[in-house]
């Protein structure tokens, strides 16, 4: 580099720093500063992040189905990220970058967390049957990540299990007839989900003394979020669910068009014998917009993600008789916008689905319409 400058820095360093950069602004970034530079690095073949649409298995359970990656936007183009793994077609989770595959809608004995860049495999003990897998952090970063599964219980009812790295079997956690997880989120220890009744349910996974990870989570409380709206009318309640923004749980709920507001954002509080609180209204996200849907959800920087609103909740919704299937709220405006449903689409959306890198334009080719 003597004499050249950062101009003249080797091919092979530009690609490596490339390859390290963990947001989609940054890539773009460094695409910029000179044609040396944008010579020897990739852009952005699309902007995180992505919907994941799928098909109802045969069981009738949303979530388990053949994984397709949409951008979110009208056009609704599909992202090819290669072929599944052999004889894991199914997709039944999309944690922290991960997709949890299995190898039968309605009988499965292969259960395996995949990370398709990289092609990673953390293969798990398999439940059958099997509506939703998550995972509390990403595999390839932390050691002391855990997964929860939900699984059918009876004609209607669900019951919620954890797994710890290196645990033969599944340790039970809620075993309620009518208990199921539609949404959670991890934070401070705890994961925090919401019930098919929704009811939010806490589960403490503190380690305590002990390094290793609790897997007999403590229940303390659960609430009926239909009953939070402080309006004086009975307002059907669209979706509710949780996310982590900045640090801080958040309590996101949804409603139909006969409230005066699309959505409310409360940072929910907890009295000291367990009561829920909703102190004010949360109507400035900062450069953050929220990601809610069926199971994983989590909050993104329009910063960092070019493709994205700021102060937005993007919402992925699941009613096929709709015109649109995502629905992006704006708080400070309260607008609605929808993007249109693809006519070509016969699938529906499951969940929203962000990398752990993005994919870069050496994919490109597999973009398509």
């Amino acid at each position: 580099m003597a004499g050249g400058g950062w101009s003249s820095l080797p091919r092979e360093l530009l690609k490596e720093v490339s390859a390290r950069l963990s947001s989609d602004v940054d890539h773009l970034h460094i695409h910029q500063v000179c044609a040396h530079w944008r010579a020897f690095t990739s852009l952005l073949a699309a902007c995180r992040p992505w919907i994941l649409a799928g098909r109802g298995g045969r069981t009738g359970l949303e979530p388990i189905g053949e994984y397709f990656l949409r951008l979110p936007r009208g056009d609704a183009r599909r992202l090819e990220v290669g072929a599944p793994p052999s004889g894991l077609p199914y997709c039944c989770g999309t944690s922290r970058g991960w997709l949890a595959l299995v190898d039968d809608d309605l009988s499965p004995t292969r259960l395996v967390l995949l990370e398709p860049l990289s092609g990673t495999e953390t293969p798990l003990p398999c439940l059958s049957p099997l509506t939703r897998i998550l995972v509390s952090d990403d595999p390839l970063a932390s050691s002391d990540w855990i997964a929860i599964a939900a699984q059918i219980k009876g004609s209607i009812g669900q019951k919620t299990l954890i797994w710890c790295p290196g645990d033969a079997t599944w340790t039970m956690m809620n075993e309620r007839g009518t208990s199921a997880i539609d949404t959670i989120a991890f934070h401070d220890g705890k994961a925090y989900y919401i019930d098919i009744q929704r009811n939010i349910v806490i589960c403490d996974l503190s380690t305590g003394s002990d390094p290793s990870p609790k897997c007999t989570p403590i229940f303390y409380a659960s609430f009926v979020v239909n009953k939070l709206c402080r309006c004086h009318r009975l307002h059907a309640v669209r979706g509710a669910h949780l996310a982590v923004c900045n640090g801080e749980l958040l309590l996101v709920v949804l409603y139909w068009g006969s409230h005066p507001w699309p959505a409310e954002v409360y940072k929910p509080v907890w009295t000291p014998n367990q009561r829920l609180e909703l102190h004010e209204r949360v109507r400035d996200l900062g450069d953050h917009s929220l990601f809610v849907g069926r199971g994983d959800t989590f909050a993104l920087s329009a910063k960092e993600f070019p493709a994205i609103k700021r102060n937005c909740i993007y919402y992925a919704d699941i009613a096929c008789n709709k015109p649109y299937w995502i629905s992006v709220f704006h708080l400070e405006s309260n607008v609605v916008e929808t993007i249109p449903y693809p006519k070509e689409l016969h699938r529906m959306p499951y969940a929203w689905f962000c990398s752990r890198k993005p994919f870069l334009s050496s994919l490109e080719g597999r973009l398509h319409e």
